[in-house]
């Protein structure tokens, strides 16, 4: 039985396939019944056989053509079910079209066109049933959050169990923790005492890790956050989780919505079930301020303002936040943290931040250019960003946990024009253009009173500080070539 279940789990594609056969063929034998009272006349096998054959052949070659054989089992979510709507309306239709133009063929004579009618239905909720069936059976069955799964074996954990009374953590998994902001998290939760585990794919490489490999209190675990199996081996003894790995930007996810989508919604939701099912409270989230969107009349905005995200990116991110914060109870408390634009020098750097990208043309092109300008971005430094996780983790769950917070600070918004300004202080020699048109839309001015107010969270550092430490970064040679495609997230 095992072998026979690791052979399935291996060839899964192949598996559905031919659970797929085996559902078309009980969706057009139950349609049947159902249309003749639970009995097949004798006079229509012949018009049922044409009908199966039909599906049989038409219904597997659409599903692979609506990519759902592609769909990630693990994974699969309610933004799938449209496209599974799809591939099922498209197969019975050609199925249908096909029946009415040899419909004077004598094996159809008396066909009953409510048997297609039936047999749509039938297909959507079976194979619909099929791909959400792992889904059902871990939300409904395995999601109990007092169960702790190693290996083959379940451990109850008691209602007094650290996991569950809010204790402030020791041990902490950051999923992304090679990426730009990742990385600095990494560092500063080591040198706050805390133990580590990193959790991420390493499209960047390992060097941003480095320097920190050799501490006694960090593991590094390389795995996709899709990858199930791995996850949950990782997942075993941590105290908190803090969920960085995303597709980061507008560009990076334009490039590859459909990773994008299962990478910061599917995955991102997925985590945070199974940090709940496996007793894990604490639970910090990054979203993005570029979730407001174009805020109108200019107003300042705030966590309760509603969310009109431009971009692809913003909208994957609203769909985690709001399934995220859905899994709140007094067992599992997540922290939404909306980010600020970050900037900033990062083991695992990036040059394709807005003030990143205005230093270094600045000093490696002498020339920056803005469009528009007139758009309004909350900025924070990257290590401004470590500074407030660690707040997150040590704050009690009662200040923290089920929350939402922007995080920067009021004096940190800027126009995009002020950065230009700011770039002709710090580099006299640089010239600034500006062109009226502006190919980024977002635009919004951010409050941050609330995690001042309630987590004592203020930025230590200023665009004037990022801008000058990556002036200084880039004279001194620390990036040689600063266009190598590892410094854009949109280029990997």
């Amino acid at each position: 039985m095992n072998s026979i279940l690791s052979i399935a789990r291996r060839y899964r594609a192949f598996t559905i396939f031919f659970l797929d056969l085996l559902l078309v063929t009980l969706g057009v034998y139950f349609s049947y019944l159902l249309r003749f009272d639970g009995v097949i006349p004798q006079g229509r096998y012949e018009g049922f056989l044409w009908f199966l054959g039909a599906a049989l052949l038409v219904t597997p070659a659409v599903f692979y053509i609506f990519k759902l054989y592609r769909l990630p089992f693990s994974f699969i979510s309610l933004t799938d079910l449209p496209a599974i709507a799809k591939g099922v309306l498209v197969s019975v239709f050609i199925v249908g079209t096909a029946l009415f133009l040899f419909r004077d063929a004598p094996q159809l004579e008396g066909f009953p066109r409510s048997v297609i009618f039936l047999y749509a239905i039938l297909l959507f909720l079976f194979a619909g049933g099929l791909r959400f069936s792992k889904r059902i059976y871990w939300q409904f069955f395995k999601g109990n959050p007092e169960v702790l799964r190693l290996g083959r074996d379940e451990v109850l954990l008691p209602l007094t169990s650290k996991f569950l009374n809010g204790d402030k953590p020791k041990t902490v998994l950051v999923t992304g923790g090679a990426g730009y902001i990742g990385s600095v998290i990494v560092s500063y939760l080591l040198e706050a005492q805390f133990k580590v585990k990193v959790y991420d794919k390493m499209l960047f490489g390992r060097e941003s890790l480095a320097s920190l490999a050799s501490s006694p209190n960090l593991e590094i675990i390389e795995g996709d956050i899709l990858d199930q199996k791995t996850l949950e081996r990782a997942i075993v003894g941590i105290d908190a989780v803090v969920h960085a790995a995303a597709i980061v930007g507008e560009a990076a996810c334009a490039a590859q919505q459909d990773v994008a989508i299962r990478t910061n919604y599917l995955g991102a939701v997925n985590m945070a079930k199974l940090a709940k099912a496996y007793g894990i409270k604490r639970f910090i989230y990054f979203s993005t301020c570029s979730t407001y969107g174009k805020s109108e009349n200019e107003d300042t905005v705030d966590e309760r303002s509603p969310l009109r995200p431009v971009d692809f990116y913003g909208e994957t991110k609203i769909y985690a936040e709001r399934d995220i914060l859905r899994l709140t109870d007094e067992r599992f408390a997540p922290t939404m943290l909306r980010l600020s634009t970050v900037y900033g020098l990062s083991p695992r750097m990036r040059f394709d931040l807005v003030v990143n990208t205005f230093a270094k043309k600045a000093v490696k092109e002498g020339r920056i250019m803005i469009f528009g300008g007139g758009q309004w971005r909350p900025l924070i430094h990257v290590t401004d960003v470590a500074r407030a996780v660690a707040l997150v983790l040590q704050a009690p769950l009662a200040t923290a946990g089920g929350k939402v917070f922007n995080v920067g600070g009021d004096e940190e918004n800027y126009l995009i024009s002020t950065l230009g300004e700011l770039v002709e202080k710090l580099f006299p020699e640089v010239q600034v253009e500006t062109l009226e048109t502006a190919t980024d839309q977002r635009s919004y001015k951010v409050a941050f009173s609330k995690i001042r107010r309630e987590l004592g969270f203020t930025p230590e550092k200023t665009v004037k500080d990022g801008m000058e430490e990556i002036r200084e970064a880039l004279k001194e040679g620390k990036f040689t070539d600063t266009e190598d495609k590892k410094y854009y997230n949109h280029l990997v």
